[in-house]
């Protein structure tokens, strides 16, 4: 050919761009769904609070509903964006298993949950002997890093899977091993609260999704 390559040098050219466009898409930071209620959480209260105050200050005067209702309704038009260029992909999606669910910084997430592991003897007090990105508590870190586990739990469900409970008997069952003078481990998330810069600390430490071990 002219540009001195083959037939089957252009059909692979057209299904890698093919695939960086679809999974450029799958992975962009387009909603894949938009509810009502996604408005009232507490992130996205503070986002719309704070939306409203710089847009007041341009002189755009809008209440946080409103803002709520033109926002659902861009979300709503984005979502189904994403789902009509994504839709004729989902059987591929499905037999590979490499779909991508959601999309990558949709958001800041002002309410992250750290991982936490404790002992505690038959008498005596709990203490963390692992704390994700906790330098005083490094037990088994390197096999505790979150890229490493973030596939079998996530710190923002309220019903974890079954992939949930087989990590924390694991887990539960080696820190007893590594800790003979615990007689329980527990396994869980400590939710804090960022606050934006100005703002006020938060010092609110909340306890997600705690499970307990015995010997």
């Amino acid at each position: 050919m002219a540009d001195g390559l083959r037939p089957r040098d252009h059909v692979r050219a057209a299904l890698i761009a093919v695939t960086l466009i679809v999974y450029g898409v799958a992975a962009s930071p387009l909603p894949k769904s938009v509810k009502r209620s996604h408005f009232e959480q507490p992130i996205a209260v503070e986002e719309l609070d704070r939306w409203v105050g710089i847009l007041g200050g341009a002189g755009v005067t809008v209440t946080r509903a409103e803002l709520a209702d033109r926002a659902y309704v861009v979300g709503r038009a984005l979502a189904d964006v994403r789902s009509a260029l994504l839709g004729p992909f989902k059987g591929w999606f499905r037999v590979s298993g490499t779909g991508q669910g959601w999309g990558l910084f949709t958001y800041p997430d002002s309410y992250p949950h750290q991982l936490v592991i404790e002992v505690r003897p038959s008498e005596g007090e709990w203490r963390p002997v692992y704390a994700a990105l906790d330098p005083d508590a490094p037990w088994r870190r390197d096999q505790l890093a979150y890229r490493r586990v973030r596939g079998v739990y996530d710190g923002n469900t309220r019903k974890p899977g079954a992939s949930y409970d087989n990590f924390v008997q694991r887990i539960g069952r080696l820190a007893l091993t590594d800790f003979p003078d615990a007689a329980e481990a527990r396994v869980g998330f400590v939710s804090t609260h960022s606050t934006m810069p100005g703002r006020r600390r938060d010092p609110e430490r909340l306890p997600k999704l705690q499970r307990t071990v015995a010997r």
